[in-house]
């Protein structure tokens, strides 16, 4: 699962948002889906995003997200009886990468997932994404390649990770890495990914995967774990 993260993923919801607290993420205050500012995946949040959904009300959040002056050519589905919500909106002026990216994009998609606990729950989760795209042939190709060795050098021996690779028509176009926190998530709460789109395109995305409970993002634990 989880390939081709560019061209995947369409739909998501910051839908039944609701006031809710805070906690202070000390040891044994919180539950271990809770994510605090000292853990890898906020960090790579605060280095990579202008919004950032750990650490604070969800809502304030999607406010920030959806109404950051940076953003254009931005497309919004409500969430319906009949579809789900999706945000997307490309940055004039975001490019936390070492390349130099020609367009960056962002996504917030609501998707079901069927989770790998014992009753095979299906749970709806929300994919944020970031995707840098360059449009520069060969050396953009280069340029995600070296972008996402960079970040797993710098963030992946703090998680359990699992590579693999992106097929088109059975030739290797990118690869993907899952990373996994150890004895806790199921379902990978961050991935990243490099991709060969066409001749001229190519493409570095980080996805975060966020279950949204009581106003907080959190990461997807099973529910055997509540």
């Amino acid at each position: 699962m989880d390939k081709r993260l560019v061209l995947t993923y369409e739909k998501i919801s910051a839908h039944d948002c609701v006031d809710g607290r805070i906690t202070r993420l000390f040891p044994g205050t919180a539950g271990p889906e809770q994510v605090s500012k000292d853990d890898a995946i906020f960090q790579v949040a605060r280095h990579y995003l202008r919004s950032n959904p750990y650490n604070i009300h969800f809502s304030a959040f999607l406010n920030h997200l959806i109404n950051d002056p940076s953003l254009s050519n931005k497309t919004i589905q409500k969430r319906s009886d009949t579809s789900f919500f999706f945000f997307r909106g490309v940055y004039s002026n975001h490019n936390p990468y070492s390349f130099n990216a020609s367009r960056t994009e962002v996504r917030l998609v609501e998707h079901r997932v069927v989770m790998e606990d014992s009753l095979s729950t299906v749970d709806t989760l929300l994919f944020y994404q970031l995707i840098g795209y360059s449009f520069s042939g060969v050396a953009g190709t280069e340029s995600v390649k070296k972008e996402f060795s960079k970040f797993d050098r710098k963030y992946g021996k703090q998680f359990y990770s699992e590579p693999g690779e992106v097929k088109k028509e059975g030739e290797i176009v990118g690869m993907i890495k899952n990373y996994y926190f150890l004895n806790l998530t199921v379902l990978s709460p961050l991935s990243i990914s490099w991709e060969k789109l066409d001749e001229y395109q190519s493409a570095f995305t980080i996805t975060f995967r966020i279950k949204l409970r009581q106003n907080i993002a959190t990461l997807p634990i099973s529910p055997d774990d509540h």
